[in-house]
């Protein structure tokens, strides 16, 4: 397999993303779970081969961004905590 398509190297990628996203851009729950699933049910749907992955994949994608999420919310907290931006 091709070593930017491989499954696990996406799944560090949704990691640091959802850490971003958590720590600059917004800090609700929901609307990452509704973003991430919304995404994941998109990609079974677009006609291309990259898109395509087992629903395993899929499920640590999910696990994945939760992580990522709540690694950024905490870094947010400590941060804020420390009155740093």
């Amino acid at each position: 397999m091709d070593f930017f398509y491989n499954e696990n190297l996406w799944t560090v990628g949704h990691f640091i993303m959802w850490t971003f996203i958590g720590r600059f851009l917004f800090k609700s729950w929901l609307a990452m779970i509704i973003l991430s699933v919304a995404w994941e049910v998109f990609e079974y749907y677009i006609p291309y081969e990259i898109a395509k992955e087992p629903w395993l994949n899929k499920f640590t994608d999910l696990i994945a961004n939760s992580l990522g999420f709540y690694a950024g919310l905490k870094i947010r907290e400590y941060y804020e905590s420390k009155n740093i931006k």
